[in-house]
């Protein structure tokens, strides 16, 4: 995290990431739930629910970056092209894996997709701060 911010604005930008998260775990944490008291763990990992939330983060933070970025006016428009690419890149990935779970859903694959989602986890909280850190320069 940039150190020019202070404690306390540390603390905010983490706290509304991870409020924003928290929107995003609770629909999963059902899901867990349910289907451990309905059927088995292997339900769990066959749900091509999580290649979808993957791709949903993915596309979330991308667009939140990319609005920072635009707000920031020394933003050379050549990192963001690249960082587009690849966060968008991500969301392609995700959902050729929820396709995968539509198609034929395998226990490898789903754990495969686990990795997606903690990855766009991951991204949720990285890009995040430098969003917020972005926003704060303008």
């Amino acid at each position: 995290m940039n150190p020019d911010l202070s404690s306390r604005d540390r603390k905010a930008i983490l706290a509304e990431l991870m409020s924003e998260y928290l929107f995003i775990v609770i629909p999963f944490t059902m899901l867990v739930l349910i289907k451990l008291y309905a059927y088995t763990w292997q339900e769990i990992v066959l749900s091509a629910d999580w290649s979808l939330g993957s791709c949903i983060i993915f596309g979330q933070v991308a667009v939140k970056m990319t609005r920072s970025a635009i707000k920031h006016r020394t933003t050379d428009d050549r990192f963001l092209a690249w960082y587009a690419s690849k966060r968008f890149f991500m969301v392609a990935v995700s959902l050729l894996f929820y396709f995968g779970m539509i198609a034929q859903p395998t226990l490898k694959l789903g754990f495969a997709q686990f990795i997606v989602f903690g990855l766009a986890s991951y991204f949720h909280f990285k890009d995040g701060v430098a969003a917020r850190v972005l926003e704060a320069q303008t």
